[in-house]
């Protein structure tokens, strides 16, 4: 009798099993190349324009940080998808279910708080960016305007395809268009310093190898600039061939990590102490400059309707707001209402809180230190087992959660402090 059972439980579960990958393959239709950059516009971008800064606060000892930092982000990454599937019969939806899974109620809202302070605090940060863009340009071309009007009109032009595009799979060809922007970014940034060079040998722009005091806020905004577990679960949902998500993901974080090498050196070895966030603050205002200033732009405006639809698609699910429920015209009523108050209340933020470089790394200390170093390696242990995996794994798994906290405390600590420094200037 028992093995009778056991053989139609068996059957029961593979017979669930290939119902549930028949629902999911209707929804698989995006392709490894659109997932590729759909994380590469997303982690990359800020971080570029943030990490030369970074080798100012640390040192060169930062770059260190930067490569072991890539190396976390895409063994954390492929971790959080392996918890997706961990009943081997069912995928969980989002991070958050993953928490749930692990821990309970509990689990699920530890990682919901850091989860979306990360989509809405990068998103706050891409309004502040793009407004302050706009308006170093107008000023430039001799236009006044209020920079925050400025920061609202960025807020007003990222909300169109937020309210318009309903989910990732929509909002996939934006990230094309800012990768690619990012890219040039990088190589406009580096030729201009490079030809700034020669005018810059007698000023006295030192180096160094390591700033101890420096080294908790870079590698919090380090830790920001790798970012991209939130948008994971919902970009490997979309992807015709999920087997390919290893490969996917190695070669987007390689991408970014080459980017972030070439002008974070580069920004350093240029401008050495005098180096400021963004980075092309440093280069002279000519059309080099102007390119940098437009595309990077363009790109924070791109990248913010993703981070942000990934947080409205779970707030949709969570208050009902679906065709199952609601009418064709009041589902996007509800929808375009829901998304325009986020907008208003990040545009707010970004109002009242318009610095940038210490925004990110308060991001990244408290929130990207958690969700990208520690909760997936603990959610895998609880989930799969700590004897799932080899003792030195285990030990890679538990340096990599020490420095996660180590980054966490004491980067958002030098962040906040900066922060109130900034605000009362």
């Amino acid at each position: 009798m028992p093995e009778k059972i056991t053989t139609r439980d068996s059957s029961s579960k593979e017979i669930h099993q290939l119902e549930f990958e028949e629902e999911a393959d209707k929804h698989r239709t995006g392709s490894s190349f659109g997932a590729y950059f759909n994380i590469v516009c997303v982690i990359a971008g800020t971080g570029t324009l943030q990490l030369p800064l970074t080798l100012k606060q640390g040192g060169w000892i930062s770059i260190i940080m930067i490569i072991l930092s890539a190396c976390i982000a895409t063994y954390t990454g492929n971790l959080l998808i392996k918890c997706l599937y961990y009943d081997g019969v069912t995928r969980l939806p989002d991070y958050p279910s993953v928490g749930e899974a692990a821990y309970g109620k509990y689990g699920k809202i530890f990682v919901r708080v850091f989860y979306y302070s990360i989509q809405l605090g990068a998103s706050c940060i891409y309004i502040l960016l793009a407004g302050q863009n706009a308006h170093a340009l107008l000023t430039d071309w001799g236009v006044q305007v209020n920079p925050k009007i400025c920061t609202i009109v960025a807020a007003v032009v990222i909300c169109i395809p937020y309210i318009t595009l309903k989910t990732l799979k929509e909002v996939a060809f934006l990230a094309v268009f800012g990768a690619i922007a990012t890219l040039v970014v990088v190589f406009v940034v580096v030729v201009e310093g490079f030809l700034h060079l020669p005018s810059l040998k007698d000023k006295d722009y030192g180096h160094a190898f390591a700033h101890g005091s420096g080294i908790p806020i870079a590698l919090a905004s380090i830790s920001f600039s790798y970012g991209g577990n939130v948008i994971y679960p919902h970009v490997e949902e979309g992807m015709r061939h999920p087997k390919s998500w290893n490969k996917v993901l190695l070669m987007a974080i390689g991408t970014i990590t080459a980017m972030y090498m070439l002008i974070s050196v580069c920004g350093y070895y240029i401008y050495g102490n005098q180096t400021d966030s963004p980075i092309y603050n440093n280069i002279p205002a000519n059309a080099g400059y102007f390119v940098a200033v437009v595309l990077i732009t363009i790109h924070v405006i791109l990248a913010a309707p993703i981070l942000l639809t990934s947080f409205a698609n779970e707030m949709e699910m969570i208050f009902k707001i679906d065709r199952k429920y609601h009418s064709a015209s009041k589902e996007f009523l509800l929808r375009a209402s829901l998304r325009a108050v986020v907008i208003v209340v990040l545009t707010l933020i970004a109002l009242f809180l318009p610095h940038v470089p210490e925004l990110m790394s308060l991001v990244g200390a408290l929130s990207n230190c958690i969700i990208v170093f520690v909760a997936p390696i603990i959610l895998y242990l609880k989930l799969y087992g700590w004897r799932s995996i080899s003792k030195l794994e285990l030990l890679w798994c538990l340096i990599v959660i020490a420095i996660g906290l180590l980054g966490c405390v004491l980067g958002a600590k030098d962040a906040i402090i900066s922060l109130i420094e900034k605000t009362k200037a």
